[in-house]
């Protein structure tokens, strides 16, 4: 069986997901967003996890997938943690340099691993920390009742 694996096409690798040290990764970075942008007191990244890795999931398993984005992501942070060390994540928020790169890789990589997470940050909740609300006739929250929805049908 093993034999199989190994001599298989990159789609079944893709079917096997990501392994754990590639979610790992991928899970810092969806941290380092919340720690650049968040506030440990409007919402807990901790509280988004299930969602994201759902949402993980979700992108490998769907067409196009998005495993390929997330194994070369690994890589690319990888060379970038070499490059640029503790002040990674500043040069990928902030800085433009980033958004202005000609390469490929790093294009793809910002598209669709960088600014989808943040999408992901902002729709689980994380827009709060900037004191957000939802617009009149929005209604929205988790799901999971334990959480109280971000804005109810009485507040409307």
């Amino acid at each position: 069986m093993s034999q199989q694996l190994e001599e298989s096409s990159g789609d079944t690798q893709r079917d096997a997901g990501l392994t754990d040290d590639q979610v790992e990764v991928l899970w810092r970075l969806f941290v380092a967003i919340h720690t650049c942008w968040g506030d440990e007191q409007a919402c807990r990244v901790e509280d988004m996890a299930s969602r994201w890795r759902e949402f993980i999931q979700v992108k490998i398993a769907g067409t196009p997938s998005y495993w390929k984005h997330y194994v070369d992501a690994c890589d690319i942070l990888a060379e970038l943690e070499e490059e640029h060390g503790s002040d990674l994540y500043a040069f990928l928020f902030m800085e433009g340099q980033v958004h202005r790169s000609t390469e490929k890789q790093i294009v793809a990589f910002k598209r669709y691993v960088v600014d989808e997470f943040i999408r992901v940050y902002v729709n689980s909740g994380g827009f709060r920390s900037f004191g957000g609300r939802n617009y009149a006739g929005f209604v929205s929250g988790s799901r999971f009742r334990t959480q109280r929805p971000y804005r109810t049908f009485e507040d409307a």
